[in-house]
């Protein structure tokens, strides 16, 4: 309904927003429904919406930092999962690649052990490198 533009996206999320668990998973209800929120954005990217995506990746983004604020640091795995998907929308989607960095690393001082958040901490920085490289060239 929203790609045919019959339904509004701020329609949508009250919407998304008010069901039980709008993804299905057993998490905070903050992160739940900012999980379906990224999913809708991404679908709404593939269907050629970015700028209808992007309001729901700004309402994923508010609902993570509740979901945040709220867990404590001795859950660090789940407060960990959170900082990264916080920090793939920053980067990914919001084009603040500095806010999700910051994010990257609060994650990594929480599961210092995880060498997968490390790994992906490697890449985004590789990635965003060579984006740069790229617009040097152009």
């Amino acid at each position: 309904a929203i790609v045919q533009g019959s339904e509004k996206p701020t329609a949508a999320l009250t919407r998304l927003h008010a069901q039980a668990s709008p993804s299905g998973l057993k998490v905070d209800a903050d992160a739940d429904f900012a999980l379906a929120a990224i999913d809708v954005g991404q679908r709404l990217l593939a269907a050629n919406r970015p700028d209808v995506a992007e309001n729901f990746f700004r309402a994923a983004e508010q609902s993570l930092l509740l979901a945040i604020n709220k867990t404590k640091d001795a859950n660090a795995q789940e407060k960990a999962l959170y900082l990264q998907q916080l920090a793939h929308i920053r980067i990914n989607y919001l084009n603040e690649a500095a806010a999700g960095s910051d994010n990257m690393d609060a994650a990594i001082l929480l599961q210092p052990g995880d060498e997968n958040l490390k790994t992906m901490k490697s890449n985004q920085t590789r990635g965003r490198a060579e984006q740069g490289k790229s617009k040097a060239k152009n």
